[in-house]
């Protein structure tokens, strides 16, 4: 075989015949075209919204001058940090509930001969793709005190005058979020039973110990980074959550960092240099838990890592079966079953007070939603215009980034990577309120127009893209790039000619995993919306306060049902074979 038989054909007739000094020029100058692009895109989506929230945090609202004094005022006002005390209170809540409920889950499923462990994987893991804020909604027509059908049927069945439970409280805004991020637990606890090694079980259980010391002695203690990383993972959506606290909290007067956050935006005049100052608290947090959280799981490497000599062990669990699967459906009932009923018996009825029946049955609110309001249109269209052009721009963005870094094809390959990943530890809303800050003044003034949503999303789900797109690189050996290299081919048209199309399943993968948060994130979009650009999430969100629960109920049942077909679409994908293009090459 020759040197060149791995090689496209496309990039064999692409090696110029122009002389050296002169392919060299153009070489050159195509990849400073591409770094520079690249360098600027980045610094716009991350380095200067972010810029500008310090810049503002540092200058008072009335007289713009340069002062501490926001950042005095968030420790000497009550409005202002006792939001921050009730957001560290909520996130603690929600990771130690997480955890009792995942971690439980996640062993029963991985380790124990329980029924229906499929089913409890696959409903546990659909919490992962319901917007925490839909599943307030729905809880809302289950738990209100007054109108919630579970009071309703439990003031019918014990007589009683009081409710069962008042979903608007703390204690209920706990439960909703931690439903929704006990998937995050239940995957990282899982994989790292999944990847354990079973030797150290097996000699415990030979020298005598029963199932439950041994899974309390050994299982736990070697598991527990993972149970750590998932409390901080499920600590950080707690305290970064906007929907859930903005729709059972606010009601009762109760606020959050980030429904205070609104608040400042809200009123009038809007306090934005305020707003820019209370964002730092919060992100700072984040980052650090974020750190925290590499770090535990880079200790796990204190685990047994020489590899499963074989499956896991099963652990019959005898006459406790059933009842095991009972509890392990706790959150897949809670989190998925029970909305989702009620969400869809809602969105099907003329008036949801009159409970479910034939003659209260119609499907004019989702006429409604999908052709009878010009807004509700608008904002479908809006929502899957966004979410398309944001999910295209972020994985080409993501792609590129990821060449350079894994190719090593810049300096300071570094710097492109701390850039691209940046976002993962800046909360949704305080991106929101960087991006307004930063794009709604000259040179730019988006503010108003859908670029600016596309932008923020962009930046928003970078991370996602950058990630997916260095694992697929990962993958693909460099050696025929260096073949079309020494062959004349600039990294441009080699990238076009023989990496992207090795990567192409994996690509159309990453862009769904990037679709699908874009299309059921709120907070990044909470303060850049205007009439004319409502997205699905925000407009269910503004309707919240209406009552039209009916109407809010369809636009959040399609808001899932377009998020599930999605998920197909990507596991249809991402299943299916790849055809290699380098041995097609080869075999011509």
């Amino acid at each position: 075989m020759t040197a060149t038989a791995g090689v496209p054909q496309a990039v064999l007739s692409a090696a110029p015949g122009t002389a050296p000094g002169e392919r060299l020029r153009q070489l050159h100058l195509s990849k400073v075209l591409v770094v520079g692009v690249v360098l600027v895109a980045l610094l716009l989506l991350v380095l200067y919204p972010f810029g500008w929230v310090v810049y503002n945090s540092l200058h008072e609202d009335t007289t713009q001058a340069w002062s501490l004094s926001n950042y005095l005022n968030l420790f000497a006002d009550k409005d202002l940090y006792l939001p921050m005390l009730n957001s560290v209170l909520l996130a603690t809540a929600v990771g130690i509930v997480s955890v009792l409920l995942g971690v439980p889950a996640a062993w029963l499923v991985g380790r124990t001969d329980m029924p229906g462990r499929r089913t409890v994987r696959t409903l546990t893991l659909a919490a992962f793709v319901t917007p925490s804020f839909v599943g307030a909604t729905a809880w809302i027509l289950l738990g209100a005190p007054n109108s919630g059908w579970l009071n309703h049927a439990w003031r019918w069945v014990a007589g009683a005058e009081q409710p069962l439970f008042n979903i608007y409280s703390m204690a209920g805004t706990v439960f909703v979020s931690a439903i929704y991020t006990v998937p995050f637990t239940f995957t990282i606890v899982g994989s790292a039973l999944d990847s354990m090694a079973v030797e150290l079980e097996d000699a415990a259980t030979t020298l005598g110990s029963g199932t439950w010391h041994t899974m309390s002695h050994v299982t736990l203690p070697l598991v527990m980074p993972a149970i750590l990383a998932g409390f901080i993972l499920s600590f950080i959506q707690g305290i970064t959550l906007f929907g859930v606290p903005a729709f059972l909290l606010a009601p009762g007067g109760t606020q959050v960092v980030t429904t205070r956050l609104a608040e400042l935006y809200q009123q009038f005049p809007p306090q934005l240099y305020l707003a820019a100052a209370y964002c730092m608290p919060l992100l700072l947090l984040t980052a650090a838990l974020f750190l925290l959280r590499r770090r535990v799981l880079g200790r796990r490497r204190f685990t047994v890592i020489s590899g499963k000599g074989r499956a896991g062990r099963t652990v019959p669990l005898k006459g406790w079966r059933w009842p095991a699967f009972a509890a392990a459906m706790f959150v897949p009932v809670t989190a998925i079953l029970l909305p989702y009923t009620a969400l869809l018996i809602v969105s099907l009825s003329k008036a949801w007070g009159r409970g479910p029946s034939l003659d209260n049955l119609t499907l004019d609110w989702y006429a409604k939603v999908l052709v009878g309001n010009v807004e509700t249109r608008t904002a479908v269209i809006n929502s899957f215009t966004y979410a398309i052009a944001g999910a295209t721009l972020c994985v080409a963005l993501g792609v590129v980034v990821a060449y350079l870094v894994e190719r090593r094809s810049v300096k300071f390959t570094s710097l492109y990577a701390s850039l691209a990943t940046m976002p993962m530890v800046i909360p949704g809303i305080v991106l929101s309120v960087g991006f307004f800050a930063a794009f709604t003044r000259p040179p730019f003034k988006l503010y108003g127009t859908s670029w600016i949503l596309i932008a923020a999303f962009c930046a928003a789900f970078l991370p996602i893209a950058f990630a997916q797109c260095s694992a697929l690189l990962k993958g693909i050996s460099p050696d025929l790039e260096r073949v079309a290299r020494s062959l004349g081919a600039s990294e441009v048209h080699t990238f076009r000619a023989i990496t992207a199309p090795l990567m192409r399943s994996g690509l159309v993968a990453a862009w769904l995993l990037v679709f699908i948060p874009i299309i059921r994130e709120l907070s990044v979009a909470v303060f850049l919306i205007t009439p004319k650009t409502n997205v699905m999430t925000t407009l269910i969100y503004n309707a919240k306060d209406g009552g039209d629960y009916e109407a809010l109920c369809a636009m959040s049942v399609l808001l899932i049902l377009s998020t599930l077909v999605l998920i197909a679409i990507a596991q249809l994908v991402g299943s299916r074979p790849r055809r290699s293009t380098l041995s097609t090459e080869a075999r011509r």
